[in-house]
């Protein structure tokens, strides 16, 4: 499966890498919450959009779509 993005739109997108590895849970830094979450929060968001690996095949990240209000704290 490819995954073909316009320029103008990949520009936008946020690419966050996800971090932890073997026994240690998945976590994401989330722009919108200013802090770290599982990474399954991310997957049942609104904005994810897909994965991406690295081309080291080193790196996984979550790609985020673009999104218009400020970065805030959820309870």
């Amino acid at each position: 499966m490819t995954c073909h993005l316009h320029l103008e739109e990949s520009d936008r997108l946020a690419w966050l890498e996800i971090e932890g590895d073997g026994g240690e849970p998945r976590r994401v830094r989330c722009p919108r919450r200013l802090a770290m979450v599982d990474a399954r929060e991310c997957f049942a968001c609104s904005r994810y959009a897909t994965l991406a690996l690295h081309p080291s095949g080193k790196k996984v990240y979550v790609v985020c779509e673009p999104f218009d209000e400020a970065p805030a704290e959820r309870p």
